[in-house]
């Protein structure tokens, strides 16, 4: 019995995933509203993040800071043949940026910026068809980045930096509790239990940037991100509510036993992808040689085949998923256009490839290729103080999923109790989200 209990939670873990929606892309609402294109451009307190070699346009001392707030939705129609339709909980995500930079000779140049570049989540309705694999996951990651940039040539400068992460972790989901009956031959279920894993981690990592300056209007940058090993280490907790129920005393110790487990201390490893960055931005002059108009594109590869499994290990077990995501990319296009001494307007496209095979994709944080497009907005308050404003709508294309190894069922003898119910997570994920970005900078 005790055998039967402890497989089934380990069955249970192996189909958790991070998912590849916890990349955050939107640190500055400037860069937002041209798409993000602004690895070549890098002219205000955010290329600390995008371009930290662009400080070296900062003559003085600048100050920027801000958030972006996301309103992510999505439903999940299945699985098949099921056409059950579940959706997301409303919620809201704040990421913060925060960003300071400083001439300290007219070569060299210091800054620092605090933001966050993984995160969100997800909080499925209660009760939902997926609720054995998911109910609630967070992932939120704090990024210091100390960085330097020296001006090699008049043209080129150069930078590196560090970079500091402190990261926490939060998945629950919902298992079934499936025992023998006292005195009967056949298993039955005693309801659900409800598993919550929590850990924290603190890692370390490095920037280098490259800026060219090629013309008066032509400029190139190239940056890199290293990757960041993080080991959370947290506790899980199991909880079994049998308000009501009418379970004979012999099935509690042998529950509670495979519950404890699974529950105390655990650690899991997780390696972020390297990213690197390659952007070009072009500036128009009018008649009276102001730049009135901008342009801009970049090119993001993201190294997610650093995303192989996901382990997780207890005092006297563990569990392992294979994920083996694949590198994947990112394109946009922006626009800046001087409109009045006061105001400047902006716009922008991206498209985001997902990295997730169709085999592999599970409700933790659901993703698909996506189209995002962009508007933004300056007010230049006085001579040192402005206010940036962006707008992004972020489509995601429509996936259906034909050919999911993801169980919604993971326990492996809930086939034997209900051997018609899925056995595979197919169905179609449609999801969206709105994201605003409000940005305020001060220059001294």
């Amino acid at each position: 019995m005790k055998k039967i209990v402890t497989l089934f939670f380990l069955v249970m873990f192996v189909s958790q995933s991070f998912g590849s929606g916890f990349q955050i892309n939107e640190h500055g609402a400037r860069a937002m509203g041209m798409g993000g294109a602004f690895t070549g451009l890098a002219n205000d307190p955010s290329a600390v993040y995008f371009n930290p070699a662009g400080i070296v346009q900062l003559k003085g001392t600048h100050f920027s800071i801000g958030s972006t707030l996301i309103m992510p939705t999505s439903q999940f129609t299945g699985p098949d043949p099921l056409t059950t339709v579940s959706k997301l909980k409303s919620a809201v995500f704040t990421p913060i940026n925060f960003y300071f930079t400083q001439e300290l000779t007219p070569d060299l140049y210091v800054g620092f910026g605090v933001n966050n570049p993984w995160g969100l989540g997800t909080t499925w309705e209660d009760g939902w068809a997926g609720k054995y694999m998911a109910i609630e996951t967070e992932i939120r990651t704090f990024n210091f980045s100390p960085v330097v940039a020296y001006k090699l040539t008049n043209e080129l400068s150069a930078a590196v930096g560090f970079n500091l992460f402190y990261s926490d972790v939060l998945i629950a989901k919902s298992i079934e509790v499936i025992a023998p009956k006292p005195g009967v031959a056949s298993l039955f279920k005693y309801g659900d239990a409800k598993i919550s894993m929590e850990g924290d981690k603190i890692g370390y990592g490095f920037n280098a940037a490259l800026f060219y300056q090629a013309t008066k209007s032509l400029s190139f940058g190239l940056s890199f991100k290293s990757q960041v090993k993080l080991e959370y280490k947290g506790t899980a907790t199991t909880t079994w509510d049998t308000t009501g129920s009418n379970i004979h005393p012999a099935v509690y110790p042998v529950v509670n036993a495979g519950l404890k487990r699974f529950s105390g201390d655990i650690s899991a490893p997780l390696t972020t992808p390297m990213v690197i960055q390659f952007g070009t931005a072009y500036k128009f002059y009018n008649s009276c040689n102001e730049n009135n108009l901008t342009l801009s594109a970049d090119f993001q590869y993201n190294g997610w085949k650093s995303y192989e499994q996901l382990e997780v290990t207890f005092a006297d077990t563990f569990s392992s998923s294979v994920r083996e995501y694949k590198n994947s990319f990112i394109g946009r296009l922006g626009a800046e256009f001087v409109a009045s001494e006061q105001f400047t307007v902006r716009g922008g496209l991206l498209y985001d490839q997902n990295p997730v095979k169709d085999e592999k994709l599970d409700p933790t944080l659901p993703d698909a290729d996506r189209i995002g497009i962009n508007i933004g907005l300056s007010y230049k308050i006085t001579e040192n103080l402005s206010v940036d404003f962006a707008y992004l709508y972020l489509m995601f294309m429509e996936r259906t999923i034909t050919t999911s190894l993801e169980k919604p069922y993971p326990n492996k003898y809930h086939a034997l109790l209900s051997p018609s119910d899925p056995t595979v997570f197919n169905g179609t994920y449609k999801s969206s989200a709105h994201l605003i970005g409000l940005n305020l900078n001060y220059a001294l």
